[in-house]
């Protein structure tokens, strides 16, 4: 008998491991593995040492150590066929299981040698209390999205960030939990000794002491924290915005604060929100998203703690333009959500509602036409599951996002704003419209614009429909170390360190010198960097991205060698696929001569622009070019004589984004009069209907500014 319990105590954690292996994320030897177990043993070794009969507790974690490795065994094998192995997924594995197990079995020893009565039931409540009650006043008072426990290990931030690694907050934090250990281990015996006592004292003083300094450990992140990191504020009627100061001049915080107070204007007016006097929203904005990621947790992710009393935008400075209307639409909507968490209990709606206001799931299709360009639409089960926190996380984000938008859009624009406010909160969609909600589904696909649909509507519908959700990738929190290396590419340029940029991206070409993106990116750079021999040297006649050739012309014209340069062009031209497409053209065009070629060299390589009455005389797509770097240079004196002169040249949709953008900061400038012009100039034109709806906010914006200032 004794010999088929130690052998059912071997086989039951490794059928655990292998029944994992079924399970998306879970599979894996990472975060979510390691927190799952890190529960289960923390649980279950606490209770085992408040048992009266348990007579060596260092056995018990010895045993109960062993299982978690018999549980670890299959997904280590898996993870070694699959290579899906990183060194913070086995990071987790040893920070989290063993010190929640350790930390559980010191609570119910504790319990059980102090005699308490039940201790089981004490131990269990204890844990209870440790692992969601702290859990709970954390989520409600700290604007942090990452959590660390010593029951459960830690949560890193929001599901959407795939990469997750092991960072110095949970290390400082797992000591703290060794020094809960050793307290809770020697306080029965307090009395006992000297010796005992000074263990107690001690370990008890040190954890007093973690707690005063945990924002500085990485433990913890305060409102106050934040506000010492981003010591820049602007104050606005709605606003406290909350900026670093090294990485936003004047100029941009001036202009954000006004986007902020446009966007809020926007929302409050569609949703019919009488916003509360004095109410004020803090919008925590970062220097990059690598900032963002350090002190609240989410980089890739801008979030609203629409849970927190005080409303709150945290936003990456590379994010603003593409989410704060979005996120404003979440710390607006708190007016109108459940008493918990001051939204919804629908993740659909959370994200539904933001969709269809913020409308940026596509900038050249809407919502609805994405949906109709779709082979077969949602049905009211479909519907029902993306709405729902299950469903709108077992698909990619692009799709449940804009699923949810499409159909929340419909509810906005076809039934009073009171009908949704009412179903907002817990889904109650027959309460609020008096109609089933199979009906509404039904009601929604059928006013979608089936014949509007073209081949770019397609396209995007495609492409967003294709994205893989975390649950379905192979591997979904390894990074590729391309990825990785373009990562800290990125984060090099959002600080301007060109020197470790490029580091970063000869890193990037040494490992990977045949991958075109790699290629044109490090080509980029050279040209940048006047590394002209370099690049020729490298770049041949078997490189068959038409950009690098291009690039390759550059050089060749830097260096002075036109004859060259030129006979580079007409090889290319040589080319059918080349000459047939319009952007191709463009690029022939920007270095049809010397005069223009060099023009567009110190343009696009040196931002060095020319004055007007240059600027006339220049091919289109060299003028657009220029208008680029007027805006990304913020020369406003430029950007007002550029788009006089442009006003009156041929609009082409091709460079739509180009135009939106000049009007964008023809406003901001207060360049009124000519925005306007150029507004009317484009609401004549055939222009697509997402188009039409920017050009619209457009519009919005110059009558906002107007009054504004």
């Amino acid at each position: 008998m004794q010999k088929k319990k130690r052998v059912l105590s071997y086989l039951w954690p490794l059928g655990f491991g292998a029944i994992l292996l079924l399970i998306p994320l879970l599979r894996d030897v990472h975060l979510e593995s390691a927190l799952l177990v890190s529960t289960i043993f923390s649980f279950w070794g606490s209770l085992s040492a408040a048992n009266k009969k348990q007579k060596n507790d260092l056995r018990l974690f010895a045993s109960l150590s062993l299982q978690i490795f018999l549980i670890f065994t299959p997904l280590l094998i898996n993870g070694l066929l699959t290579d899906c192995i990183t060194l913070s997924g086995l990071g987790f594995w040893l920070l989290l299981p063993l010190p929640s197990l350790l930390f559980g079995v010191s609570i119910g020893r504790f319990y059980r040698v102090l005699n308490f009565p039940f201790p089981r039931i004490f131990s269990f409540v204890t844990l209870l209390i440790v692992g969601l009650g702290v859990l709970a006043y954390e989520f409600f008072t700290l604007p942090q999205v990452y959590y660390f426990n010593h029951v459960w290990g830690a949560w890193p931030g929001p599901i959407y960030d795939e990469e997750v690694r092991v960072t110095v907050g949970l290390l400082w934090f797992r000591l703290t939990t060794f020094l809960w250990v050793i307290l809770l281990w020697w306080l029965p015996a307090v009395s006992a000794s000297k010796t005992h006592l000074t263990i107690v004292c001690l370990s008890g003083a040190l954890i007093v002491f973690s707690l005063f300094v945990q924002p500085q450990l990485g433990i913890s992140t305060p409102r106050s924290t934040l506000k010492s990191n981003l010591n820049e504020v602007i104050k606005t009627e709605h606003f406290h915005l909350y900026f670093d100061s090294s990485n936003f001049d004047e100029q941009e915080r001036d202009y954000w604060a006004a986007r902020h107070e446009f966007h809020f204007n926007q929302i409050t007016n569609q949703l019919e929100i009488d916003w509360p006097e004095g109410e004020i929203i803090e919008s925590f904005i970062y220097a990059n998203a690598w900032q963002k990621k350090e002190l609240v947790g989410a980089k890739a992710t801008s979030y609203v703690p629409v849970w927190l009393e005080q409303d709150q935008l945290h936003i990456a400075k590379e994010h603003l333009s593409g989410v704060l209307k979005h996120e404003m639409v979440h710390v607006i909507a708190k007016q109108f959500g459940n008493n918990l968490i001051n939204a919804s209990w629908s993740i659909g709606l959370i994200e539904g509602v933001a969709e269809a206001i913020a409308k940026d799931a596509s900038g050249v299709s809407t919502l609805h036409q994405i949906i109709a360009a779709e082979d077969s639409l949602p049905s009211s089960q479909d519907m029902e599951s993306a709405l729902s926190i299950t469903g709108f996380y077992s698909t990619a984000s692009s799709i449940s996002y804009t699923m949810a938008g499409s159909f929340v859009k419909y509810l906005l624009d076809n039934y009073p704003i009171e009908n949704f406010k009412t179903a907002y909160p817990k889904s109650e969609f027959e309460k609020a419209y008096q109609i089933p909600f199979d009906t509404l589904v039904t009601r929604w696909k059928a006013q979608l614009p089936f014949n509007e649909i073209d081949s770019v509507d397609t396209q995007v519908s495609q492409f967003i429909f294709s994205q893989q959700s975390l649950f379905q990738l192979n591997c979904p929190r390894k990074i590729h170390p391309i990825l990785k290396g373009l990562d800290d590419l990125q984060f090099y340029e959002s600080l301007g360190d060109t020197s470790n940029a490029l580091v970063s991206i000869d890193n990037l070409f040494t490992k990977y010198p045949d991958l075109p993106l790699v290629k044109q990116l490090w080509s980029g750079y050279q040209l940048r960097t006047n590394n002209f021999d370099l690049l020729l040297n490298e770049i041949s006649p078997s490189d068959s991205a038409i950009a690098l050739q291009l690039m390759k012309a550059d050089a060749l014209f830097a260096v002075n060698e036109f004859e060259l340069a030129d006979a580079s062009l007409q090889e290319l031209l040589s080319d059918s696929t080349f000459i047939n497409d319009s952007n191709s053209q463009d690029s022939f065009t920007v270095r049809s001569d010397s005069l223009i070629w060099s023009t567009f060299f110190n343009a696009r390589y040196r931002n060095k622009l020319v004055d007007a009455d240059v600027f006339k005389k220049l091919p289109v797509p060299l003028q657009w070019l220029l208008i680029n770097r007027s805006i990304s240079t913020s020369h406003d004196p430029l950007i007002f004589a550029y788009g006089e002169v442009m006003l009156h040249s041929v609009v082409n949709p091709n460079w739509f984004e180009t135009q939106e953008s000049l009007i964008n900061m023809l406003v901001y400038y207060e360049h009124f009069h000519l925005a306007q012009k150029w507004i009317d100039l484009l609401m004549v034109q055939n222009l697509r209907a997402r188009h039409q709806e920017r050009v619209l906010e457009q519009q919005e914006w110059l009558e906002f500014y107007q009054s504004y200032h």
